[in-house]
This record gives C-alpha cells, sequence and structure tokens, in this order.
C-alpha cells in the first residue's frame, strides 16, 4: 500500500460516499484511471474492506474494524519500499540528521535506488516541506548537502511528521519499555489518542538524542497547563527510565505538549483560564482586521470556542492539527465564515511565527457558521403564502406545518376562493399554492401545486428560489445573466465577467485582484457542473451580487466538469437582513446544482422574464 492508497482509504473513511467524478477530480485523473487505483486499493485492502461503487457513487464497506484502525493509524507505512516518496524524504531526514558532516548525493542516490533526477525532485519537495520547522537543506560544491536546524525543539518535531510512520520502531532499545509508558498513562486514565501522542513523542525525542540533539531553549508561546501534581511527576520519571536518562525541563515540555491538545484530568483550571484571559486580545485583533464587516458579537464568539482556540494555538505551536472528520471543500461552502476563520488563522500564524493546517481553518468556519446561523435564526423572517381555491382547513394547516419545518421564519397565509379574489387585491406572495393551473403572473410569486408539499426536495427548491426572486426585487441582490465563450475556459471566462461588472461600476479592480488569489489557493468549482466564484465586494454596494455565466457546453478546469458559473459578490458591510440573503444564495446555488430539472432551466434561461421561471415543470 502506497500513499495513493492511504489518501483514497482515508478519503473513503472520512465520507459515507463520495462520487466518482469528485474523487477523480481531487486526484487530477480521469475517471478510468480512478477506479484502477480502486481497484489496486482492493487489493491491498485483502478483505479487510472493499470499495464498492453504487449510483457513481463510491462507498467504504468494511469487513475487519480491527485491521482497518490498524492500516489508518499508518502502521504499515513502514512496509512500504523505496518506491513511495515520502518513505524517501524520511529516510533523507534522518541520513542528515544523523550525519557529522555533508553528505552526497550519489550515496543517497546509491542507497535509495534511485535517479539523481528522482532524488532531486525529492530534494525539492523536502525544501519546501521544512520550511516551517526552521530547518534548511544547503548544499556545498564538492561537499554535498547537509541539513541546518536554528531550533532545537523542531528537530523532534521533524522526526514525529516526517519520520515516525516510516521508522521500524520495534527495532529501537526502548521499544520493550514502552509498556510501563503505556501503563502509566492508563493509570492516569488518559485517552488512547492521547497515549499514542505522548508515545509518539517519547520515540521521537529518543532518536534526536541519539543523534545528537538536545532541546535547550523554552519553545516561545507554549504555556504548559497541567498540574504540579505527583502524577505529573511520576508520568516523567517514568518517561525518564523509558529513555534511560535525564530530560532537560524543555524536554519535559516537549514530551508533556500531547495534555493541552485536549480536555484531560491532568490539567489545571487556573492554568486554563489564565491562558484563556491572556488570548482573548490576540482574538481581539481578528475583530479588528476585519475587512468584512459583519454585526457579529466578536466578545460572545470568543467564550463559546475559547477552550479550542487554546487548544488549537498549542497544536500549532508543534505542528499537530486535529483529525481531518470534514471534508476538505468544506470551508468553501460557508465564504463568510471562511473568510472569518481564514482571518483568525492568519492573525495566529503571524503572533505565534508558525503555520496552522488547513484541517483547523475548516473546524473554526463550522464554529463561525454556527455562530452566524443562530443570530440569524433569533431576527423574526415572516413569509408571506397565500392558498387559492377551494383548499381544507386541515390541509392548509398541514402545508403550514410543512413550511415552518422547512424555512425557519414564521409564515402568514391568506386564503382566496379563486384567482380573481387573488388579483383583486395588491399583495405580493412569496409561494401560491393551488389544486390547479391559474393564470397569474405577477412577476414575483411562485406558483405551487399543492402535491408538491409531499414532495420535500422540490418544494424546498421552489422556496429557495422564490426567496432569492424575492430579494432581487428588494433590490437586496444584483442578479445578471450571460453565455460564455467555451473557448475561454473557466479562469479567462470568469475574468471576463469580472471585467464586465468593473466596466460599468458593480465591482472595483480589488475584487478581481482577491478572486485571482482565491483561484490560487483553492479552486471554487463544486460538484454537479457547477463553479462558484466568490470574495468580498469592496465597491460600497449594499447588495449581494449574484451573475450566472453559461458555457454552451460542458468545460473541464482542474479535472472536474463546469457549465455553470455562478459569479458572487459580498458586499464587506454586511447586516442582518443581506447575511440572511446571502445563506439564501447559496442554499440556492447548490439546490440548483442538486435539481436537474432546474439546472436544465438555468441553462435556456429567458433574462426578459424573472427567476421564478426555472422553476417551471419541476
Amino acid at each position: 500500500m502506497d500513499n495513493q492508497d492511504f489518501r483514497l482509504l482515508n478519503d473513503l473513511i472520512a465520507n459515507d460516499s463520495v462520487m466518482i467524478d469528485e474523487l477523480a477530480a481531487n486526484e487530477h485523473v480521469s475517471k478510468r484511471t480512478l477506479l484502477k487505483y480502486i481497484q489496486n486499493l482492493n487489493d491491498d485492502l485483502d478483505h479487510v474492506a472493499i470499495v464498492q461503487q453504487k449510483q457513481q457513487r463510491l462507498f467504504l464497506q468494511v469487513n475487519d474494524y480491527q485491521k482497518l484502525a490498524k492500516l489508518q493509524t499508518g502502521q504499515l507505512k513502514r512496509e512500504l519500499d523505496f518506491n513511495d516518496p515520502d518513505k524517501r524524504q524520511s529516510f533523507i531526514i534522518m541520513q542528515l540528521l544523523q550525519a557529522d558532516d555533508f553528505v552526497t548525493l550519489d550515496d543517497l542516490a546509491e542507497q535509495l535506488l534511485i535517479s539523481k533526477p528522482t532524488l532531486t525532485r525529492d530534494m525539492t519537495s523536502l525544501r519546501h516541506k521544512l520550511l516551517p520547522y526552521h530547518a534548511e537543506i544547503v548544499s556545498m560544491t564538492n561537499n554535498g548537502i547537509r541539513l541546518v536546524t536554528a531550533v532545537d525543539y523542531d528537530v523532534p518535531i521533524m522526526i514525529e511528521n516526517f519520520v515516525y510512520a516510516y521508522y521500524p520502531v520495534q527495532t529501537l532499545p526502548i521499544k520493550g519499555r514502552m509498556t510501563e509508558l503505556t501503563n502509566s498513562c492508563q493509570e492516569l486514565h488518559l485517552s488512547s489518542h492521547l497515549i499514542a501522542q505522548i508515545e509518539r513523542k517519547v520515540i521521537s525525542l529518543y532518536l534526536a538524542l541519539a543523534a545528537g540533539y538536545h532541546i535547550q531553549q523554552s519553545i516561545p508561546h507554549f504555556y504548559p497547563l497541567w498540574e504540579p501534581s505527583e502524577a505529573v511527576r511520576e508520568l516523567t520519571e517514568t518517561i525518564e527510565f523509558v529513555l534511560d536518562t535525564a530530560v532537560t525541563p524543555a524536554e519535559e515540555t516537549y514530551l508533556l505538549s500531547p495534555l493541552t491538545f485536549q480536555m484531560n484530568d491532568l490539567l489545571s483550571t487556573d492554568c486554563i483560564d489564565a491562558r484563556v484571559k491572556a488570548n482573548q486580545p490576540l482574538f481581539a485583533q481578528v475583530a479588528k482586521s476585519a475587512t468584512l464587516n459583519v454585526q457579529f458579537d466578536f466578545d460572545h464568539f470568543y467564550q463559546q470556542i475559547k477552550t479550542h482556540l487554546l487548544f488549537l494555538i498549542n497544536r500549532a505551536i508543534f505542528h499537530v492539527s486535529s483529525t481531518a472528520l470534514l471534508p476538505e471543500n468544506v470551508a468553501e461552502q460557508y465564504p463568510v465564515a471562511n473568510d472569518l476563520a481564514v482571518l483568525t488563522v492568519k492573525t495566529l500564524e503571524h503572533a505565534l511565527a508558525t503555520t496552522i493546517s488547513d484541517i483547523e481553518v475548516s473546524y473554526l468556519t463550522i464554529y463561525f457558521e454556527t455562530e452566524l446561523e443562530e443570530k440569524q435564526s433569533h431576527e423574526t423572517n415572516t413569509v408571506a403564502v397565500a392558498m387559492v381555491g377551494a383548499i381544507g382547513e386541515n390541509v392548509t394547516r398541514f402545508i403550514e406545518r410543512r413550511l415552518k419545518e422547512i424555512f425557519n421564519g414564521s409564515i402568514t397565509m391568506t386564503s382566496f376562493k379563486d384567482v380573481s379574489a387573488l388579483k383583486a387585491q395588491s399583495q405580493h406572495f412569496l409561494l401560491i399554492f393551488t389544486n390547479g393551473p391559474i393564470n397569474y403572473d405577477d412577476g414575483v410569486s411562485s406558483i405551487v401545486r399543492i402535491s408538491t408539499v409531499f414532495r420535500e426536495s422540490e418544494l424546498q427548491s421552489k422556496l429557495q428560489v422564490s426567496l432569492v426572486e424575492d430579494a432581487i426585487k428588494k433590490q437586496q441582490c444584483h442578479f445578471t445573466y450571460q453565455a460564455l465563450d467555451s473557448q475561454a475556459g473557466y479562469l479567462k471566462a470568469t475574468q471576463q465577467m469580472i471585467e464586465q461588472k468593473i466596466a460599468v461600476g458593480e465591482l472595483n479592480q480589488a475584487f478581481l485582484h482577491d478572486w485571482q488569489l482565491r483561484e490560487q489557493k483553492s479552486s471554487c468549482v463544486f460538484e454537479g457542473g457547477v463553479a462558484i466564484p466568490h470574495v468580498i465586494d469592496h465597491s460600497d454596494h449594499k447588495r449581494i451580487l449574484i451573475s450566472v455565466g453559461v458555457f454552451d457546453h460542458e468545460i473541464k478546469y482542474q479535472d472536474r466538469k463546469v457549465r455553470l458559473v455562478f459569479l458572487v459578490g459580498i458586499p464587506a458591510t454586511v447586516d442582518n437582513q443581506l447575511s440572511r440573503v446571502l445563506s439564501e444564495v447559496y442554499d440556492f446555488i447548490f439546490s440548483v446544482a442538486k435539481n436537474q430539472g432546474i439546472y436544465s432551466n438555468l441553462l435556456n434561461f429567458d433574462p426578459q422574464r424573472s427567476l421564478i421561471q426555472i422553476t417551471e415543470g419541476i
């Protein structure tokens, strides 16, 4: 099993099922090649689990959970050969750490049984990976290469993250004494995950010490949170027994640092409270730096995430990230929350002089989105609905209940005996339920058959389209539609859309620059042939911009299909009302991607008519 197999396996473990096309796009291969990879993975799994295919989706059927857990922890990485680039880079790091002088590239290539060009590619990749660890591989003509480290505590961290998974730890002299450490941790009621992290640090420090690296420097920005108790002292003594040497105070801090990555019984409440208080001014910088001005109570939010943030900071200092339980693209689905999460991470990275993983950004995005949605839920949003025709009282009450379940707000329902009575008044309704076709078109209301109430996905789709149409009529949303040149491709066509909006004053030049930076970081193309390029709009317009571009046939960008482009501009200042509209816009876009009827209708959109037309026939 190689790293590609591990990556595919982890994707399938983290998700109930994955679209074949989406996974192929993530791997940047064709569908046929991906299915070959899946076949190889099934061969390597050897009935421990099997990847099944159903309706263009892949899912993992587990037969032996214990063996799968062993695979998931990466224990079998040690059985890989040097065809795996990560294992080669692991070997290179240890060779450089253990060397007293320069190491020649010829010697490394010979030991790894690889060509010089392959080794050169490995060195380029490794140099980039080592940047966050204050380490550099330097070269000297006629001498070779050597590893130069600026910070001693990063040496065992490098071993943890690059070497440990591939090193034959079973052969180490201390392996027989590790049972004592496991027993000691279990007596302290530490979780198995926490025990594994401590054991990993003990072995990594042992390898660092064996290579001549000691930790003497204190670790910047890190503060122990554990009680200076008898239990902690005994744990340190057990570790020293396993290592067969005394440890420095800085080494003890490194070894016990996993205690500060999650809640456990050895932590001091007073220490936690002190650090939470000390971190608050740091988080306050996020509110001051936010270019997106949302009505958001940062002080209240900090109280909700203060402990999570404390543990996140400690994990970042030691280059540890949370377990990847969320899909990779989860952050992009909540643009406002994601912008706040990215701003938080950048603030922390600058203050701590370290890097923070994208996994942490995803978790922070979910926290921010939860807070934003909870604030919206407190805002009253009344929806006007009409009933036209001879519709019984019980059916009316049933429809009202169904709408309240689907729509987070209050419902006002007005009944009319026929369409003439409806036309005789001037009120507009979001939805008009009828028991048959009616001749009524006010350009705003969506006409819905009562039978749709029993088809929730269709009713949800019609409601989402109606909400966006309502926002357009109220000028809270600026909507346009245009054809795109398939020959131009996704990036150029999207740039042309933005430039057209800049020319008419709907966007400014900063929007184009920010969008280009976002595309460099991560793709804005999602499932279902839909792309959602979106960034903050600093043009001072108090509305959500949504411009739909349509290619005349599907094109490909980064191995993903694209037919519809939803260009979204988010105002720099978003009040509660616009925040709700923004959520409705994104619900609408994802509804288009999921509902083939609405998707097809949007491809054949008539710009002279209202948006409601895309709900016809669904």
